[in-house]
C-alpha cells in the first residue's frame, strides 16, 4: 500500500527541490556548484542520492555548458562565459537549474545576434540575500553563491554600458515546500523536509524580494522566465512511458496554482524592479488551454519530473528576442 498524499507530498518536494542541486547539501554547504544534470531518479524518498556526470539517453536532454565551465569533478564554475565576443553587449542568465534549462534557446539568439551571454547558476538555490547570522541560520554555498554574484552583476554594470539579465527560478516549488513549513509551524504536523530544504524554502519565500531590491537598486533591465509545467505528484499511468514521463497532462496539474504564482512572481519580485520587466511565458510551446503535451514534433516535453528537455527548450528562441533586441538597442 502507498503512503498517503499528506506523506507523499513532503517526500516529492524533498525529492524536488534536490534534483535541481545534484549535489548533497554538505556540498552545497561547501560553496561548491551543482553538475550540470540534475538526477533522474524517480520520486520516491530513496532516491536523494547525489549524482554526477550526465549519462546517454534522457541525460543528452538537460542542457551542458562550455566544457571550460566546468571543474575537474564536473562541477559548474560561475560565471561560465557561454558566447564571447569582444566589444559587444552582455546577457546574463541568473539563477538554478529553472534558468539552465532554458539555455539552448538563449544560446541559439546570443550566437545569431552576436551578443555575449553568461550563465550565473547554482541548482536548487533561489536567488536571495543570507538571512543575518544572528538569525540562527547557518551560511551555506547557496548563499555565498548569492552573494558573489550580486557582486559580479554590480560590477559588470559598472564596467558595461549594455547589459541585460535573464532570471530563472523554481520558485512554484519554493513556494509549494514553504507551505510545508509554515503548516509545520501551525500544527506541529512534520513538513518532511531537512533543515537544508527548509532553508532553501524560507530563502525562496522570505529572501528573494530584498535581493530583487538590491538588483533594482543597480539600475539594470531585468526579466524574468515564468513557471514551467512540471510533473503532478501522482499523474496517471503512462503505458507510454514514465522516465521521462510520456503522456498528456491537464494544464491545470502540470501548471499547478498558475495564475497564483504569476501574481506571486509580479508582485513579489518583479515590482521592485527598475522600468517595465517583461515576464516571459513560454507555456504554449508544449500547452494550449488546457493541456500540456508530452510531446512537441520529436521532443519529450520533460527531461524529469521538474524539468523541460533541452530539445524542447531548443525550439523556444523567439521567446528570448526581445531580450536581445532590447540590450542591442540600449
Amino acid at each position: 500500500m502507498g503512503l498517503p498524499p499528506r506523506l507523499l507530498l513532503p517526500l516529492l518536494l524533498v525529492v524536488s527541490l534536490l534534483l535541481p542541486l545534484g549535489a548533497s547539501p554538505s556540498q552545497a554547504a561547501s560553496g561548491t556548484a551543482p553538475s550540470t544534470a540534475p538526477s533522474t531518479a524517480p520520486s520516491t524518498a530513496s532516491s536523494a542520492a547525489p549524482v554526477g556526470r550526465a549519462g546517454p539517453g534522457t541525460g543528452d536532454d538537460f542542457p551542458r555548458l562550455p566544457a571550460s565551465c566546468y571543474d575537474a569533478h564536473d562541477v559548474i564554475t560561475s560565471p561560465c562565459r557561454v558566447t564571447r565576443y569582444p566589444g559587444r553587449p552582455m546577457v546574463v542568465l541568473w539563477g538554478d537549474s529553472h534558468a539552465q534549462m532554458y539555455l539552448p534557446a538563449l544560446r541559439q539568439v546570443a550566437r545569431h545576434q552576436r551578443i555575449n551571454l553568461t550563465a550565473v547558476l547554482f541548482g536548487g538555490c533561489p536567488i536571495s540575500t543570507p538571512y543575518p547570522r544572528s538569525s540562527g541560520f547557518q551560511r551555506t554555498g547557496c548563499d555565498d553563491h548569492n552573494v558573489r554574484s550580486l557582486a559580479y552583476v554590480r560590477d559588470l554594470t559598472q564596467r558595461r554600458s549594455r547589459v541585460r539579465i535573464v532570471i530563472g527560478g523554481f520558485w512554484s516549488g519554493y513556494r509549494q515546500a514553504y507551505a510545508l513549513v509554515r503548516e509545520e509551524e501551525r500544527t506541529g504536523v512534520p513538513s518532511g523536509l531537512s533543515d537544508y530544504r527548509e532553508q532553501m524554502a524560507r530563502l525562496g519565500v522570505e529572501r528573494s524580494r530584498p535581493m530583487f531590491r538590491a538588483i533594482g537598486r543597480l539600475g539594470v533591465p531585468v526579466d524574468m522566465i515564468g513557471q514551467a509545467a512540471t510533473v503532478p505528484l501522482d499523474p496517471r499511468r503512462c503505458a507510454a512511458g514514465r522516465e521521462p514521463y510520456q503522456c498528456d497532462l491537464p494544464r491545470r496539474r502540470a501548471l499547478l496554482d498558475e495564475a497564483d504564482n504569476r501574481r506571486w512572481i509580479r508582485s513579489n519580485l518583479m515590482s521592485v524592479l527598475p522600468g517595465r520587466p517583461r515576464l516571459i511565458d513560454a507555456t504554449d510551446t508544449y500547452c494550449d488551454t488546457r493541456t500540456c503535451f508530452a510531446h512537441v514534433g520529436d521532443a519529450n516535453t520533460f527531461y524529469d519530473d521538474i524539468h523541460l528537455g533541452a530539445r524542447l527548450t531548443a525550439t523556444m528562441a523567439a521567446y528570448f528576442r526581445p531580450v536581445f533586441r532590447d540590450v542591442l538597442a540600449r
